[in-house]
């Protein structure tokens, strides 16, 4: 039976461990966001609103998705302990937060609400590769 003290000594040591090898747990969190989120574009994956027909008869019926930017600007950067994914491009937050003539369509938290489930197995995968 362990004492607190060897307790305390093989728990601090797992959480060294952890944090000196955050990037090999949050990265491929990090890559399958951003990867649920390029999917989605074009497509009504996460249950969006259908375009109308005057969007459809110009761009066709591919939602957020005109010439690509959007798509193409998604993307992840894992510093220390944070996992950031995102885009740069100035039209994202208007699809994804809506304007007063554009509905929500979020493919960034979509991609979160969607496959955010799948984020304890990817993590209990890194930490098995960590441990072994």
């Amino acid at each position: 039976m362990l004492t607190p003290l060897q307790m305390a000594a093989i728990l601090e040591h797992v959480a060294t461990k952890i944090q000196s090898e955050s990037k090999e747990i949050l990265e491929p969190v990090a890559v399958m966001l951003e990867t649920s989120a390029k999917d989605a574009i074009g497509t009504y994956r996460f249950g969006w609103p259908p375009l109308s027909q005057a969007t459809i008869d110009k761009h066709g019926d591919t939602p957020l998705y005109e010439t690509g930017a959007l798509q193409s600007s998604i993307g992840h950067v894992v510093e220390g302990d944070h996992a950031y994914v995102g885009t740069n491009d100035e039209k994202a937050a208007w699809q994804e937060f809506g304007t007063s003539w554009i509905p929500p369509r979020p493919f960034l938290g979509g991609a979160l609400a969607t496959d955010g489930d799948k984020i304890p197995e990817i993590v209990h995968a890194a930490l098995e590769k960590i441990f072994r």
